[in-house]
């Protein structure tokens, strides 16, 4: 009852996308050429799988309702538990990796903007998954589903969606960050004590 289900393995795959993207256009010595751009492009329109995993909390209510046991509610908590955290982590981290390149190439200030446009661009790119029911790839095979969703997002409900997911992102991003600035750290003492 409460294994791992299929939409998790397919969900955690599609938020590791992004995740490989960042470190691989996002490293020290990557050149800002026609592949990067497009590796840019690419990993935008996949950035919003990695946070989307939290909208399987759907998923979490009807499986509660079908336990007959404690302990498999208990073992669902953590199933679901780890998955939201794995998806949360792969966002962060890429956010963090993309940060941390810009800042040398675009400032601090600019920086910080273009992370805002990218919670912003997520937040409705979850929303578009969830309540529309868009992939990353319509942006390419299906535009015009893609840009009705958008047209609808001037409703109530969406504004509502999206900007609660907007800083439900930046805080998660912002955890993230934080996290991995104090693991760096931890590592960084660990090698100048061990030499």
């Amino acid at each position: 009852m409460w294994a791992v289900r299929p939409f998790m393995v397919w969900n955690g795959l599609l938020a590791l996308v992004p995740f490989a993207l960042a470190v691989l256009i996002f490293r020290p010595n990557a050149r800002r050429n026609v592949v990067w751009w497009t590796g840019l492009a690419v990993w935008i329109a996949f950035l919003p799988n990695a946070p989307y995993v939290l909208t399987d909390v759907v998923h979490l209510v009807d499986d509660m309702q079908r336990t007959s046991a404690d302990r498999d509610a208990y073992a669902l908590l953590v199933v679901y538990g780890a998955f939201f955290a794995l998806g949360l982590a792969l966002y962060g981290i890429s956010m963090w990796l993309c940060e941390r390149r810009l800042d040398p190439w675009i400032g601090v200030t600019r920086r910080r903007v273009v992370a805002v446009a990218i919670h912003l661009a997520c937040a409705v790119g979850v929303y578009l998954g969830r309540f529309v029911r868009v992939n990353s790839w319509d942006v390419v095979t299906d535009p015009q589903r893609v840009g009705g969703g958008v047209r609808d997002l001037g409703d109530r409900f969406p504004i509502v969606v999206v900007l609660l997911t907007f800083v439900g992102l930046v805080i998660a991003s912002f955890a993230v960050r934080v996290v991995a600035h104090a693991g760096a750290d931890m590592v960084t003492r660990a090698v100048r004590r061990a030499r």
